[in-house]
């Protein structure tokens, strides 16, 4: 939190704004001072350069900032807003910032100089360490205060904004990664500053802006898109104008008569009261989204109620309740008592434990309220377990629920809307200083004719974020999707195989880098757990590109096929020191994981070995016709792959001709 100074004025100024309905976190506020949102206690600043400190005072009024025995002086333009360099310092802290214009100041504590990431992307990016940490183990074994993240708010703009919302759900400071807290960090940023620090004593600063589910051009300016900025905002604006149609006719149809509500006031109308006559209200069928109940692009509260009968003796034990992950949040009850709730966490899996006394033999009431601040709103599970496990049995909870809608409001998919949470989310960072940037987004464009076109958006992304942080040849590292859903069964059978080659191809660009993950997947659960080894890959391109560690960083590279004889070459770059078959058991080793096409176009699996002295790998066609192009790992989920680089590196998934 930033301290200020003036203890009685700063009280004065409060009361002040909530007088005047002013909000403090946009804009000016009553104080007149006021730091740019990621200036604040426990921050880490990029090291070693000039760094841009900023923020909002009254017009033309000086401004000091003081770091150690520095001290600088400016004055606020006419629009409030003021900009000062800090001296290049070197890694290490704690140093106190302070910032004083007039009579009103504030202090900046435990602030430290180090390196700087943007992590962005989309839900696997926004995954908690301690969703794939439930027993605190990892947390606590790479709990390190030297690093500290810095959550952006999820939102949308249709204009760029100057002002960056900070996700309070969290914290409105940096978080210290200690071992509570570091939970809350990404995952996978959290492992790859781990992974760094093991070799470079120097603070991370992890700053990230992501949002799960969205594609990769709500992140692009209109320009890199090769738009007109006001082409954009008159086309948007359409977009978000009927956005509602269809959420509002439904409304209208199920509560004919009733104004849509703006303002919750469901709890304080009995709605989650054990006893509460919900008879006239509609039905919805559940698990689901309410989307797809006829409510898209809704977001807001809905309350959900349904009874459920238990015996003397389900009744007089313990139960736990099972409601698969609710996006976003949810307060559940059983017979008026809360029995558990969680405010934000759209992936987390509700299981709540019901302890004596708060079940009843006959009649018991659940009712729960979701609350859904943009994309999908509602229930994720599979019917079969949506559910509460008693002591004899399992009663399903799936089925008609009476529903009700607390607050009302237009979403949108904003997360699918090419600019807007690039103007929200990133644009307020102009000219930031970085060491690099962490991306892991493709999955919501990985589906047909999306994914071809990928390559040249994500060299555009880079290009265009690069001119944008002031920085020609700012590090870009991403990570390739995972191995997901059901192993091939034919040949010929590409699916996200198609992304990862648009992935591999932007790497064409200088100082971009991916970690290929395709081993590491799961076919039933698009958020794979293991984010440590995630983490710890694209760790190795930052040491040794940004650090100069002697690492092997890349996945090896297939260069080209050559024909000799029946038999077909393949040929590797970025080796390492040299190729392996992964052993999985078979004592014959044979490598796994290849197809062909022959010169009919028909697709087959094909078997191949290693040449390990010659890093290559030989290919037959068993149908024994003529090899056009050889694939590897081309699948959804190549599970079966098994060539890697001796450091454990899974082969780069590859398409190529054979000359």
């Amino acid at each position: 939190m930033r301290l200020p100074i003036l203890a009685l004025l700063t009280l004065l100024c409060t009361c002040t704004s909530a007088l005047l309905g002013i909000n403090q976190s946009s804009g000016l506020s009553a104080q007149n001072l006021q730091l740019f949102e990621s200036f604040t206690d426990h921050a880490v600043l990029q090291r070693n350069v000039d760094h841009p400190f900023w923020g909002w005072a009254k017009a033309k009024k000086k401004v000091i900032v003081t770091v150690g025995d520095k001290t600088l002086t400016t004055k606020a333009g006419k629009d409030g807003r003021w900009t000062v360099n800090l001296p290049a310092m070197p890694a290490g802290g704690p140093h106190l910032i302070t910032v004083a214009s007039g009579r009103d100041a504030i202090t900046l504590n435990d602030v430290y100089f180090g390196d700087v990431y943007l992590l962005s992307g989309q839900s696997n990016m926004e995954w908690r360490l301690t969703q794939s940490d439930p027993d605190g183990s990892r947390a606590q074994a790479i709990a390190d205060p030297m690093i500290r993240e810095l959550k952006v708010k999820k939102a949308y703009d249709g204009v760029t904004r100057e002002h960056l919302d900070i996700d309070e759900n969290y914290s409105e400071d940096w978080m210290v990664g200690s071992a509570v807290s570091i939970g809350n960090f990404s995952g996978v940023g959290s492992y790859f500053a781990h992974f760094v620090r093991k070799d470079v004593d120097v603070p991370i600063g992890l700053l990230h802006s992501s949002w799960g589910g969205s594609r990769i051009e709500p992140w692009m300016s209109p320009e890199a898109l090769g738009m007109d900025s006001q082409e954009f905002m008159d086309k948007n604006k359409d977009i978000m104008q009927r956005a509602g149609a269809a959420g509002r006719k439904k409304f209208a149809e199920q509560f004919p008569g009733r104004e849509i509500p703006t303002k919750d006031e469901g709890e304080s109308m009995g709605w989650l009261k054990d006893k509460f006559d919900d008879s006239s209200w509609p039905t919805m069928t559940l698990p689901t989204f309410w989307e797809a109940a006829g409510y898209p692009n809704v977001d807001g509260s809905f309350y959900f109620r349904r009874t459920f009968t238990l015996t003397e003796e389900q009744a007089s034990n313990p139960a736990t309740l099972y409601l698969g992950a609710i996006d976003d949040g949810d307060y559940t009850l059983i017979n008026g008592s809360l029995v558990g709730s969680y405010k934000n966490a759209y992936s987390t899996e509700r299981v709540y434990k019901i302890g004596y006394g708060k079940l009843r033999a006959g009649e018991n009431t659940i009712a729960i309220r979701v609350t859904d601040g943009g994309g999908g709103g509602g229930f994720s599970a599979p019917a079969d377990k949506f559910m509460l496990s008693t002591i004899t049995d399992k009663v399903s909870l799936a089925g008609d629920w009476k529903f009700n809608i607390g607050q009302f409001s237009v979403g949108g998919n904003y997360n699918q809307i090419p600019v807007v949470l690039y103007n929200a989310m990133i644009a307020p960072l102009e000219g930031y200083p970085l060491t690099g940037v962490l991306w892991y987004q493709g999955e919501s464009n990985a589906g047909a004719g999306d994914a071809e076109k990928y390559a040249d958006l994500m060299r555009g992304l880079v290009k265009q974020w690069r001119g944008f942080f002031n920085k020609k040849d700012l590090p870009f590292y991403w990570v390739q999707l995972a191995n997901f859903r059901e192993a091939a069964s034919s040949p010929n059978e590409p699916g996200w195989a198609v992304l990862r080659q648009s992935q591999t191809a932007a790497t064409d660009l200088p100082l971009t880098g991916q970690a290929v993950i395709t081993d590491i997947g799961e076919a039933d659960d698009i958020h794979p757990k293991n984010k440590w080894e995630v983490g710890r890959r694209l760790s190795l391109h930052a040491l040794k590109d940004i650090y100069g560690k002697e690492v092997q960083a890349s996945s090896p590279v297939a260069t080209d096929a050559e024909r000799w004889g029946d038999l077909v070459i393949v040929n590797f770059k970025e080796v390492g020191e040299g190729l392996m078959v992964k052993d999985d058991g078979d004592r014959y080793r044979y490598l796994k994981g290849f197809t062909v096409k022959d010169v009919k176009g028909d697709w087959h699996f094909a078997q191949a070995l290693l040449d390990e002295k010659q890093h290559a790998v030989i290919i037959a066609n068993p149908a024994g016709t003529k090899i056009v192009t050889v694939r590897y790992a081309w699948a959804n989920n190549p599970d079966d792959a098994n060539l890697f680089s001796k450091g454990g590196l899974p082969v780069t998934p590859f398409e190529v001709g054979v000359e």
